[in-house]
């Protein structure tokens, strides 16, 4: 017999031939069945892709098989949706044999949300569960209710709520909230995130709640039922902020009809959010049942005239369904009940306690109740006025299993006491009069002593009687002896007299001995990488003797304080020295700090400021800075010069130092008490100005070079440095028949060559000091001010001398301007920046003192200075900020070539010059 061998495709269609001589018959078509899992009934399309021919197309009940398939068809099965299960994916089968495909439906969890109506099975639904409404917080809808039966909600939404509509966005700009984002109309609505269930006979049981299962987007978010008043597409948020410090923010996303509308709700601590939901939302219903507790309502106040009882009409109900005895009781000694004991059982039941009562009476209902007549008697001999006291009710085991409130008053004939005020302070070794006002009840008259229980051991007061007729104020005088142990005290102040007495109970506070602490410095700081000390003074008045620690807070970053331990007596202050030390990196500007002690009296809370100022470093000269002057690295000083014993002359001693105080040239250059330093990027001019004008070149390297004696005439207004060309601007003074005219010129050193400059300086009539001249740091471009009202400010080319005017009446008393043109002008607290187009941009707030110019590093950061600090002011944002650093007492400031300013100045009282480079 001869052995064939089949291809392995064939493997799985057939057995081995082995029942040799018989051929192979090849199977001529296939079939293909359809099976429906999870459902009995499903729409369902197949479609032979092979031929493109479409064998079925409609509802498919349990299966179906397709015969007669030509083997190798391939065929497409695609399963429709049905409601409550979820959608098999399409099936794509090749049959190179006969097969099956099944198609598994499984049920979706919960119910579909529906947008008005609630529906669905309720886990946990509590015994008697009759009718269900619509709630939130203390608002029901009346207009929309439904029975509950077979442990499952069906509550119909047909008509609009009975509450009040309110807007959905807050309105106005008067509110504690704002919004934020779009919203086609703003409708008025009304919300409700739960169903409340009642008895037939209306007793509150619990609230049902509705929780997405699927659709939703908010973890554990709820389902809530919205009315609008019209249709509206809302999406934003809504941030409230509200006195007590409390916020909340509301997401809002909704599309809305006009009616009743199905949201998604998502309530945090201080976030809600509100969803409209898509078709594919779907939900559980969860009861949560009320507790089982009693009210009592009085319908009235319990008022006593005279020893007998009172009968005062009231109501118990009977919250969650309670049932059972209760016994009743109150909080006031002396003051009962009667009937002692109450049966409350189902035929009584019902549930119009504190909360509740609101709540049905919303729903305009009066539900059955327990209505009896509670009998109050007294047996205190005082007179009282209570408002509010308790009813407790107690179960038969004794747990309270709920309460009421109500007021109580008792006027029989005698008097009436109370502390004025019921609360009193003082200190152990101090004294306190005690004030009680007193008053007839009924005309009485009489002599009353007064006296006062409750005293801790260290404290006593003597007894004060006084004859009271109509109304009396009394001062019981309280005593300490210093040794009563801090704390809060219940007190009980007494009236008596010959028959009649009346009580008033209060509380004393003996507050623990206390230090007082103020700091006693001027100008309290401390520099980067240095220690400074901070004086307090310690003092007390209320007995405090003995040590105690000192201490501050809210020092800035970087700056650290250490406590000292000082011990103080009664009736002396002392200071104490506490140490600050401050980081290289301690954050610079000012900040408020306060001063504290574990005996320091609670009511106060001393407080100054604390200036955190750059690293400083002490300059190589004698005496005050006078002079201060850009350089190619560090800044040139001078400080008061001297007659040169020698040769006669007055000299100045020119000096360049580095950020650390180092000098780094050092020259003596002929002067007067006129002396001015202009920089030139690389070397400082030092001209004389008293008497023919004297200018002497003193380089980077400290080389002296005595320049050409140039004719400035009367100088009104020079630069403080030359520009790109070398040259110094200044501003000639011209005197005719006692009229003076004013000229801009130029001076170039090196040649002593004086140019006029084309300016129109017409209507100028004088000049302040040499701060009319700023320029950008490649000394290219220059803006000049001339002062008056409203003053002229032009910006000039210093290549070309081509000025042009700046059209505004913007006041400027500084000005600085970038390499590339942008111009920045400072009056008083406002900083002002010129547009491309001529426009001006005033930023009102923004403090710079006198504007330095931009730093050499960084082109979005403009320099100021005052006599008492520097200005870093940020232009890089929409409106600039300014940071003040204090110093001191300013001597002057220079752009340091690496970035920062370099300013030398001077503390208060010792008057020593430091530098320091603030970056």
């Amino acid at each position: 017999m001869k052995r064939f061998q089949l291809p392995t495709a064939m493997l799985g269609l057939t057995v081995l031939l082995t029942a040799c001589p018989q051929p192979a018959t090849p199977e001529a078509t296939v079939s293909l069945s359809v099976v429906l899992s999870g459902v009995n009934n499903a729409p369902v399309r197949v479609t032979n892709t092979t031929s493109g021919t479409v064998l079925f197309d409609g509802a498919l009940e349990s299966g179906k098989s397709f015969t007669g398939l030509a083997k190798g068809a391939v065929l497409k099965v695609d399963p429709g949706s049905v409601n409550g299960f979820t959608t098999p994916a399409a099936q794509t089968v090749t049959l190179d044999t006969s097969k099956t495909v099944t198609l598994d439906y499984k049920a979706l969890a919960g119910t579909a949300v529906q947008q008005n109506r609630i529906q669905g099975a309720v886990s946990d639904l509590p015994a008697g569960s009759a009718i269900s409404v619509l709630s939130q917080g203390s608002e029901v809808d009346t207009n929309n209710q439904s029975a509950v039966s077979g442990g499952a909600l069906g509550l119909s939404l047909s008509r609009a709520p009975s509450v009040p509509l309110g807007p959905l966005l807050p309105t106005g700009t008067a509110g504690s909230c704002r919004f934020t984002g779009t919203g086609s109309v703003n409708p008025n609505v009304a919300l409700f995130s739960r169903v409340s269930l009642l008895s037939s006979k209306l007793d509150y049981l619990g609230t049902v709640t509705e929780t997405l299962v699927a659709g939703g987007t908010v973890s554990g978010s709820q389902v809530a039922r919205l009315y609008s008043d019209r249709a509206a597409t809302v999406q934003g948020t809504v941030n409230c902020q509200f006195p007590d410090g409390a916020t909340l923010k509301v997401d809002i996303d909704l599309t809305l009809t006009a009616g009743w509308n199905a949201v998604e709700y998502a309530a945090g601590q201080d976030q809600l959010t509100l969803r409209t939901l898509g078709s594919g939302a779907r939900s559980v219903l969860k009861a949560t049942r009320a507790p089982g507790e009693v009210s009592v309502s009085l319908a009235g106040p319990v008022e006593f005239t005279s020893d007998a009882a009172v009968a005062v009409a009231a109501s118990i109900y009977q919250d969650g369904g309670y049932t059972g005895q209760i016994s009743l009781s109150t909080d006031v000694p002396g003051l009962t009940i009667e009937p002692g004991t109450v049966t409350l059982t189902a035929a009584t039941l019902s549930s119009q306690g504190a909360q509740t009562a609101a709540y049905l009476r919303h729903l305009g209902l009066h539900p059955q109740r327990l209505d009896t007549t509670l009998t109050f008697r007294y047996s205190g001999e005082s007179n009282l006025n209570l408002a509010p006291f308790q009813i407790v009710a107690r179960d038969t085991a004794g747990k309270q299993v709920g309460n009421g409130y109500g007021t109580v008053s008792v006027t029989r004939p005698g008097l009436s006491v109370m502390l004025c005020p019921p609360n009193a302070q003082m200190f152990p070794s101090g004294t306190l009069e005690l004030s009680v006002c007193a008053s007839s009840v009924g005309g009485y008259t009489g002599a009353v002593t007064y006296t006062v229980a409750g005293l801790p051991a260290g404290l006593s007061a003597a007894p004060v009687t006084a004859t009271l007729n109509g109304a009396s104020y009394v001062t019981l005088k309280v005593t300490g002896d210093g040794t009563v142990k801090p704390g809060t005290y219940p007190i009980t102040v007494t009236g008596t007299s010959a028959d009649k007495s009346a009580s008033a109970t209060g509380e004393l506070t003996v507050r623990a001995p206390t230090v007082n602490l103020s700091f006693s410095g001027y100008e309290l700081s401390v520099s980067q990488g240095e220690t400074a000390s901070i004086p307090v003074m310690v003092s007390t008045s209320n007995g405090f003797s003995g040590p105690t620690t000192v201490a501050l807070t809210d020092l800035p970053a970087g700056v650290t304080a250490t406590p000292k331990t000082v011990t103080v007596t009664p009736g002396g202050s002392t200071q104490v020295m506490v140490p600050v030390q401050a980081s290289a990196s301690a954050a610079l500007g000012n900040t408020t700090i306060k001063v504290t002690s574990p005996n320091l009296d609670p009511f106060t809370s001393p407080t100054a400021t604390l200036s955190v100022r750059p690293a400083r470093a002490a300059l190589p000269v004698q005496g005050p800075v006078r002079r201060l002057a850009q350089a190619s690295s560090g800044a040139w000083i001078t400080t008061d010069g001297a007659v040169d014993s020698a040769t006669g002359q007055y000299q100045y001693q020119v000096t360049r130092v580095s950020a650390s105080g180092q000098a780094l040239t050092s020259a003596s250059a002929p002067g007067s008490t006129s002396m001015r330093l202009i920089s030139t990027g690389d070397g400082v001019l030092a001209v004389s100005m008293d008497g023919p004008v004297v200018a002497t070149l003193v380089s980077d390297a400290g080389a002296i070079t005595t320049l050409p004696t140039p004719q400035l005439g009367g100088v009104a207004a020079m630069s403080s440095s030359t520009d790109s060309q070398g040259r110094v601007w200044f501003v000639r003074r011209t005197d005719n028949a006692g009229a003076a005219t004013y000229s801009m010129n130029t001076w170039t050193p090196a040649t002593g060559a004086v140019t006029p400059v084309t300016l129109n300086l017409a209507g100028v009539s004088s000049f302040y000091g040499n701060q009319n001249f700023f320029f950008s740091p490649n000394r290219q471009q220059l803006v000049f001010l001339a002062p008056g009202y409203p003053g002229l400010i032009y910006r000039i080319d210093t290549a070309t001398q081509q000025a042009t005017k700046v059209d505004t009446t913007v006041q400027a008393s500084s000005a600085a301007i970038s390499d590339n043109g942008a111009l920045w002008l400072s009056a008083y607290n406002t900083l002002s920046r010129v547009n491309a187009d001529g426009t001006v941009t005033q930023f009102d707030g923004v403090s710079t003192g006198q504007l330095t110019g931009f730093d050499l590093s960084s082109s979005t950061t403009l320099w100021g200075q005052d006599t008492s600090g520097v200005y870093r002011v940020d232009v890089s944002a929409a409106k600039p900020t300014s940071t003040f650093i204090s110093l001191g007492n300013v001597t002057g400031a220079a752009l340091n070539a690496s970035g920062g300013l370099l300013t030398v100045w001077s503390e208060t009282y010792t008057g020593a010059s430091s530098i320091s480079l603030v970056k």
